[in-house]
């Protein structure tokens, strides 16, 4: 009785996995909402008399 052979894997997606690991960071829309809310929080810490909220008037 012959061995099977073992079946090939595919390269590609092999290569797929390799690639998976490495520094998490933040998405783009992730950093793009905390940029949001420290201007908001800056905007509220300043309150609306600020002289910066006159002038665009």
């Amino acid at each position: 009785m012959a061995k099977k052979q073992p079946r090939k894997r595919n390269p590609v997606a092999h290569h797929l996995f390799i690639q998976r690991g490495g520094v998490h960071e933040k998405s783009n829309s992730a950093k793009r909402q905390e940029d949001k809310r420290q201007l908001r929080k800056l905007i509220s810490k300043a309150g609306a008399g600020s002289a910066c909220f006159e002038q665009a008037a």
